[in-house]
C-alpha cells in the first residue's frame, strides 16, 4: 500500500502458489477450457498425467475446472483487496480469509471442494504435488517493491478523475506463463503473466485499467 496523508491508494501484487498449481492442474491433464480469463500455458516443464477419459468427460472436467479457476482468481482477488467477509474484528478477518481461501482450494484436505467434480478432483489429486514441484522451480520472483511506475499510474487518476486517494485500488495477480496476456477478471482485480508485469508501458495501461474499475467498489 502507499500512502499519502490521512488517506491512501492501495495496489496488492501477488504470485499465489495456489493458482499456479490449479493452472498446473489444467495443463497436466491436458485440459482445454476457453475464455478470456484463462492465461496460457505454464513456461517449464509439465509432467503429463493421461486420464483416458471419454471425449465428453474430457469436456465435463474442462467445464469444472473453468468453475473452480473463477472460483479462486474471485477469492484471491477479494483477499487482495482486503475484502472483510462480513466481519470486523482483525481476528476474525484473518479466520475468513483462510476459510475462504480453503473453500476453492484446499489440497491438504482431500480437495473436498471439488466433491461435486469427481474426475476433477480425481485428477488435482493425481498432480498437485508436482505443482508444488514446478511452483519452486518456475513461479515468478519479480515482484518488486519501490518501484514508481504505479505511483505515477495512481496519482495520474486522481488527478484526472478528481477521486480522493482511497478510491484508488487494485489487486494484481501475476502468473508465470507463455507470453503477455491479461484479463480485467472483475472491477479492481487484474490477471497478468509475468511477460506483461515486466514491460513497464504494458503493465502501466493494464495498471490504469484495473484502477478506475476498482473506483466504484465500496470502502470497508
Amino acid at each position: 500500500m502507499r500512502s499519502s496523508g490521512a488517506s491512501s491508494w492501495r495496489l496488492a501484487l501477488d504470485s499465489g502458489q495456489a493458482a499456479h498449481i490449479v493452472l498446473y492442474v489444467r495443463d497436466a491433464c491436458r485440459l482445454n477450457p476457453s475464455g478470456p480469463d484463462v492465461p496460457p500455458p505454464l513456461i517449464g516443464e509439465v509432467q503429463v498425467l493421461e486420464l483416458n477419459l471419454s471425449p465428453a468427460d474430457q469436456s465435463e472436467v474442462s467445464q469444472d475446472w473453468l468453475k473452480w479457476w473463477r472460483r479462486l482468481i474471485h477469492i484471491e482477488g477479494q483477499n487482495q483487496l482486503g475484502h472483510k467477509f462480513g466481519t470486523s474484528r482483525p481476528e476474525d478477518w484473518s479466520r475468513a480469509r483462510v476459510d475462504a481461501s480453503l473453500s476453492a482450494f484446499d489440497p491438504h484436505g482431500g480437495f473436498l471442494s471439488l466433491e461435486e467434480s469427481p474426475l476433477l478432483r480425481d485428477a488435482a489429486m493425481k498432480t498437485w504435488r508436482q505443482g508444488v514441484e514446478w511452483c519452486h522451480l518456475y513461479q515468478t520472483r519479480r515482484i518488486g517493491h519501490g518501484s514508481p511506475l504505479p505511483m505515477s499510474v495512481a496519482d495520474s487518476i486522481i488527478r484526472d478523475k478528481k477521486v480522493s486517494p482511497e478510491r484508488v485500488r487494485a489487486a494484481v495477480l501475476i502468473f508465470s506463463v507463455i507470453g503477455k496476456w491479461s484479463n480485467l477478471s472483475e472491477p479492481g482485480l487484474l490477471l497478468c503473466a509475468d511477460e506483461t508485469y515486466a514491460d513497464d508501458s504494458l503493465f502501466a495501461t493494464e495498471l490504469q485499467l484495473a484502477f478506475e474499475s476498482g473506483i466504484e467498489l465500496p470502502l470497508d
